[in-house]
């Protein structure tokens, strides 16, 4: 395959984003406050036979090739809360829009 995204790594983009986001309204009049992540996902489930076993699960890709792996592809649904390393609830600002004059 070559260009496939694990799970973990998917995760870890979302982390940064909502984390890029965090930094970028801390000081914004209007906040908002995250309360659940719902994140639907179709991955592979690939099994290779390469002398060790193991089940890798990656984001579906359209790419084309031979392989000599077996694919399942399955739907995966995550509910997520999101939190600080505190425990504290995600808080996420926006500028807001200036209304017309």
């Amino acid at each position: 395959m070559g260009t496939e995204i694990g799970l973990a790594r998917a995760i870890q983009g979302l982390r940064a984003e909502l984390a890029e986001a965090m930094a970028d309204g801390e000081h914004e009049a209007i906040k908002f406050r995250i309360e659940s992540i719902s994140l639907d996902l179709q991955v592979a489930v690939e099994n290779a036979e390469e002398g060790h076993a193991g089940l890798k699960f990656w984001l579906v890709s359209a790419d084309g090739g031979a392989s000599s792996t077996t694919t399942t592809t399955h739907a995966l649904s995550l509910q997520l809360a999101a939190e600080t390393a505190a425990g504290d609830q995600v808080r996420i600002a926006s500028r807001p829009e200036r209304r017309p004059e």
